[in-house]
């Protein structure tokens, strides 16, 4: 080893790192708006969990629509809630009817990988506020909330 190095690797001043913290305010709300998201495919639902929390919306996940409606009737509201056309064992467009027959009064977005007139028709006669085409982006939730907030 040459004269003054010791084998160490050099440390960072904590002025160089490049993490960045936010102060949380304790009487700010942590999210303005809660969403229940079902959707079946891990990935996809992973994927549209962080972009939810990274808007700001308070997400809680489900896997099918069994675990979902098991949260809607322990009581948990939701300002809205997302529904993949796709699920297991039952379709989005009958658990989103079941939810309205158990006066479920949250906005219900239907998500549509197979965006088409008759899937998008099957979700709306079902009782959605609204149809998304997946897969979906920050854009796509950020202008879906705005529409949100004026209806």
């Amino acid at each position: 080893m040459s004269a003054g190095t010791t084998g160490y690797k050099r440390l960072r001043k904590p002025e160089e790192t490049r993490m960045r913290i936010r102060k949380h305010d304790s009487d700010e709300p942590s999210y303005p708006m809660t969403a229940l998201l079902v959707d079946s495919v891990d990935a996809n639902r992973h994927l549209e969990h962080q972009i939810l929390e990274s808007i700001g919306i308070q997400t809680e996940p489900a896997n099918n629509a069994h675990e979902a409606m098991q949260l809607l009737l322990s009581g948990v509201n939701f300002d809205v809630i997302f529904v993949d056309f796709d699920l297991p064992m039952i379709s989005g467009p009958q658990f989103v009817m079941d939810m309205r027959v158990l006066g479920i009064q949250s906005k219900i977005i239907g998500m549509l990988s197979n965006f088409n007139g008759h899937n998008s028709q099957m979700f709306f006669e079902a009782g959605v506020n609204g149809n998304t085409q997946k897969p979906l982006t920050r854009e796509t939730f950020e202008h879906i909330f705005q529409i949100i907030r004026i209806m």
